[in-house]
C-alpha cells in the first residue's frame, strides 16, 4: 500500500506570532502618525497575498470521470514554473485525491470556494506515481507528465472527488510549494439499463467589439492575438469542431468585425454603393450554413490608379488581416453539423434596452437577421445574457419562438428545467457548470471548466433533469482540442444532446414574477441611459449622413451596427464612450458642408429680391443638400431645392427674400439634408430694403408743397404790393 501524506502548512514560528501581535497593537498609533506627520494617502500599503513559489497547472487529463473499477491508469500532464528568484532543485510532482465524496451541487459550489491551501486530499507518494522535475532556474518552466494506477486512488463511493497535484521541493518534503486542483467524479453503472445523463453545451461566440471614431476596428493587437492559429477565438472553433452536439450562440457583430479586419480594417465607407444589385444566381443564393466564399470579403474592383493611390497597410494591420482570414476560413467547419443560435446584433444589454429603448433592441434583432442572411447562415433567434439574468421588462420583450437561456440563479428556490412567465419560455442553465473550477489555478482554464461540467452532470444523474450549460465567455479553450474532447466522448454515461433533445419531455413550468431575481449589482452594471441616448443620436446621425451622400445607401446600417456595439454587455466595463467619439466624428463630417453668405444684403424693394450664397462640400464624395432660413415674421427667405455638389467642390446660387416692413433683419441660413434636418453648418446675414420709407416721401412732398406755396404767396404779395404802389402814384 502506498504511503500517503496529508497536505498541511508548517506551524508559524513563535517569533512571527509576537511580531504580528506587536504590529497589531501599534497599528492605530502608526496610522495616526502617518496621517498627521507623513500625510500618507489612505490605503497606500496593501496586504500582500502569499503565492506559491512554484506555479503548477493541469493542461491534460485523459479521463473526465471514474467508474467503480480499480483497473486502468490516469495520465495527467501540465507545467510547473519557478516564480522565485532562486534555483529550485529536487522538485517532484505528486498526485493527490480526496477521500470524501461531494454529493450535491451546493457542496460542490462551496468546495470550489475553498482557499488554495485548504486540506482537501491525500498525497500519493508511491514510487512511479509521481514525476521528477529537473532543476528550475528563476522564471523557468518545465512540462511534466505522470501516470497514476487507478488502484492507488482507493475511492469507491459515487460522488465528486478532489483530484490534483502538488509540487514539493527537496527542502520542503511535507509542504506543497505549488498546487493544481480540479474535480473528478466517480460514476457507477447500477445496471445496463441506466440512462445516460443528457448534457447540452452552448458555446457563445462573442467578444468585445469596439470601433474607432472613423469606423475602423479598434485595438488590432488584441484581435490578432485572439484570431490567429492558437489564439483564443481560433481554439474555440477547433474545440467546437470536435465537440458532439454543440450549440453555437453567435453574435453577428463579431463576424462583421473580423470580416472588416480581413479587408484591411478600412475606415467607414462613404463611397458610392448604389450600383446594380446582384441577382440570386450571381450571388449564389442562401445556404443552410456559412460558406467560406460568403464569409471572406470579396475584393472590390479598382483601377490601377486607385490601387497606386491607396495608402500602404502597416504591419499591425497586416497581422490582423492575416489572422482574420485564417479564422474565417476555419469558421465553416466549426459550424458544420451544429445547431446555431443568433443573438441580437452586438449582444446588447437586454434589460437596459428593454427599459430605456425597446426600439433599439428591435433594430439589433433586425440587423442580426439581415447580416446572417447576407452570410448564408441560418440560425434560431436567441437571448443568452452573459450573467444569466433578465429583468421583467426584458422577459416581456423576448421574441416569440426564440431560444431564451437564463441562469438558475435568476429563480428563487428550485429552478425548473423550462420556465414560463406569461407565455415567455426560458430554458434554465446551470450556474454551477459555468462557474469553472477551484483555485489556485485560473478557474476558467480548459480542464477546470470541463471537469466542473462533468462534476455537475454526475451529481444530476438519476434526477431526470438534464444539464444545460452555457460556457463562460472568458474560458480558455484547450491547446489540443482532440485530447480535450476525446475523454468527454468516451464517457458512456454522458449523452451529448442538442437543446431540443435535452429539454424534451419537460413541460414549461409557470412561474410568478415574484419568483424571479434581478440583483442590484445587475441594475448598477447596466448600460446607462445616457450611453443609450448617445447611441440613438449616433444612429440618427448615420441616417442623416446617408441622406446627404448622393450615392451611398449603406452607411446608415454601418453606423447603426457601430452604435449597437456601444450598448453591448461587454461595453458595461468599458471606460471610454466610443459612441460619443463616433458621434463627434460623424457630426464633423456633416458640418464640413458649409455655406457662405455676403456681409449684408440690400433688397431692391420690400416686395422681393435675391441675394447670392455659395455652398462648399469638403467631403471626398458627392452630396445632396438643401438650404433653409430661420428668420423673424418680418422677413421671408425661400427654401432652396435640393442641391447636388460634387466631391470637394463649391457652387453658388440665389435665394429669394421679401420683407413686410422697413429696417434691418437677420436671416440664419442653415445647411440641411433633403428632409430639412440641420447638418450643423450655418451662416447669418443682415437684410434690409434699399427704398426709402413712404412716410419720409410724404414729409418730403409736404415740405416741397409748403415751399412752393410760400413762394407763390410771396410772389402774389409782391405783385399785389407793386400794383397797389403804381395805383397810388397815378392818383
Amino acid at each position: 500500500m502506498p504511503v500517503r501524506q496529508h497536505q498541511a502548512r508548517p506551524p508559524r514560528p513563535p517569533g512571527r506570532v509576537v511580531i504580528t501581535l506587536v504590529l497589531t497593537l501599534l497599528a492605530p498609533l502608526l496610522l495616526m502618525l502617518s496621517a498627521t506627520t507623513l500625510a500618507a494617502p489612505a490605503g497606500a500599503v496593501d496586504d500582500v497575498e502569499e503565492t506559491d513559489p512554484l506555479a503548477v497547472s493541469i493542461d491534460e487529463l485523459d479521463t473526465v470521470s471514474l467508474d467503480g473499477r480499480t483497473k486502468g491508469r490516469i495520465t495527467v500532464r501540465g507545467k510547473v514554473s519557478n516564480t522565485t528568484e532562486e534555483e529550485w532543485a529536487g522538485v517532484n510532482i505528486y498526485p493527490f485525491v480526496g477521500n470524501t465524496p461531494i454529493t450535491t451541487s451546493a457542496e460542490l459550489a462551496e468546495a470550489a470556494k475553498l482557499p488554495a491551501d485548504a486540506l482537501v486530499g491525500e498525497r500519493i507518494v508511491a514510487e512511479g506515481a509521481y514525476a521528477k522535475v529537473p532543476d528550475l532556474e528563476p522564471g523557468e518552466t518545465y512540462s511534466w507528465s505522470l501516470t497514476v494506477p487507478r488502484k492507488l486512488l482507493q475511492i469507491t463511493e459515487p460522488g465528486v472527488y478532489w483530484f490534483g497535484v502538488h509540487a514539493l521541493g527537496a527542502t520542503t518534503p511535507t509542504t506543497a510549494d505549488g498546487r493544481a486542483r480540479t474535480f473528478l467524479p466517480l460514476v457507477k453503472e447500477p445496471n445496463k439499463k441506466a440512462k445516460a445523463e443528457k448534457v447540452s453545451l452552448v458555446m457563445p461566440l462573442r467578444r468585445s467589439v469596439v470601433y474607432d471614431a472613423d469606423g475602423s476596428v479598434s485595438y488590432l493587437p488584441g484581435w490578432t492575438r485572439d484570431l490567429r492559429a492558437g489564439g483564443r477565438l481560433y481554439r474555440m472553433l477547433e474545440t467546437g469542431a470536435e465537440m458532439p452536439s454543440l450549440t453555437w450562440a453567435i453574435d453577428p457583430a463579431l463576424i462583421d468585425a473580423v470580416r472588416n479586419l480581413a479587408e484591411g480594417n478600412p475606415a467607414r465607407n462613404l463611397a458610392p454603393t448604389d450600383g446594380p444589385e446582384e441577382s440570386p444566381e450571381e450571388s449564389g443564393g442562401q445556404s443552410a450554413s456559412a460558406s467560406a466564399s460568403a464569409l471572406l470579403p470579396s475584393p472590390s474592383p479598382s483601377t490601377d490608379a486607385d490601387a497606386d493611390a491607396e495608402e500602404p497597410i502597416d504591419e499591425e494591420t497586416k497581422a490582423a488581416q492575416k489572422a482574420a482570414t485564417t479564422w474565417l476560413n476555419r469558421l465553416e467547419d466549426a459550424f458544420a453539423g451544429h445547431d446555431l443560435l443568433a443573438l441580437p446584433y452586438a449582444d446588447p444589454d437586454l434589460s437596459a434596452l428593454a427599459t430605456s429603448d425597446p426600439d433599439l433592441l428591435a433594430s439589433a434583432r433586425e440587423q442580426t437577421s439581415q447580416v446572417l442572411a447576407e452570410l448564408g447562415i441560418k440560425a434560431t433567434p436567441a437571448a443568452a445574457p452573459p450573467t444569466g439574468y433578465l429583468d421583467r421588462a426584458a422577459v416581456n420583450l423576448l421574441e416569440p419562438g426564440a431560444v431564451n437561456l437564463v441562469s438558475d440563479r435568476m429563480f428563487r428556490g428550485t429552478a425548473p428545467v423550462v420556465a414560463d412567465l406569461d407565455g415567455h419560455e426560458m430554458i434554465v442553465t446551470s450556474s454551477g457548470a459555468a462557474a469553472g473550477g477551484p483555485g489556485p489555478n485560473d478557474f476558467l482554464d480548459a480542464i477546470s471548466v470541463r471537469q466542473r461540467l462533468v462534476a455537475e452532470a454526475a451529481l444530476l444523474r438519476g434526477s431526470g433533469k438534464p444539464l444545460v450549460a452555457v460556457l463562460p465567455d472568458g474560458w480558455h479553450p484547450p491547446q489540443d482540442a482532440a485530447s480535450f474532447v476525446a475523454p468527454w466522448n468516451e464517457a458512456a454515461w454522458i449523452s451529448s444532446s442538442t437543446l431540443t433533445e435535452a429539454v424534451a419531455g419537460h413541460k414549461a413550468t409557470s412561474v410568478a414574477a415574484e419568483k424571479l431575481r434581478y440583483p442590484r449589482r445587475e441594475m448598477r452594471a447596466e448600460i446607462s441611459a445616457e450611453r443609450i441616448r448617445t447611441a440613438n443620436e449616433l444612429v440618427g446621425a448615420g441616417k442623416m449622413l446617408q441622406r446627404v451622400l448622393t450615392h451611398n445607401d449603406e452607411v446608415a446600417a454601418d453606423i447603426l451596427n457601430e452604435a449597437l456595439t456601444t450598448t453591448s454587455y461587454s461595453a458595461r466595463r468599458g471606460y471610454t464612450d466610443a459612441g460619443a467619439d463616433a458621434l463627434s466624428y460623424v457630426g464633423a463630417q456633416l458640418s464640413s458642408i458649409t455655406v457662405d453668405v455676403p456681409p449684408k444684403v440690400i433688397l431692391s424693394s420690400m416686395k422681393g429680391g435675391e441675394f447670392q450664397v455659395s455652398l462648399s462640400n469638403e467631403l471626398d464624395e458627392p452630396v445632396t443638400v438643401r438650404l433653409d432660413a430661420m428668420t423673424d415674421e418680418s422677413l421671408r427667405v425661400a427654401t432652396s431645392e435640393p442641391v447636388q455638389l460634387d466631391a470637394n467642390s463649391k457652387a453658388s446660387f440665389n435665394l429669394a427674400a421679401s420683407m413686410r416692413d422697413t429696417g434691418t433683419h437677420t436671416a440664419l441660413i442653415v445647411v440641411t439634408d433633403t428632409k430639412g434636418n440641420p447638418l450643423g453648418a450655418h451662416a447669418s446675414v443682415p437684410i434690409r430694403p434699399s427704398q426709402v420709407s413712404g412716410v419720409i416721401w410724404w414729409f418730403v412732398g409736404t415740405g416741397c408743397a409748403l415751399l412752393f406755396a410760400a413762394i407763390a404767396v410771396r410772389l402774389t404779395r409782391r405783385i399785389m404790393k407793386a400794383k397797389k404802389a403804381r395805383t397810388s402814384g397815378e392818383a
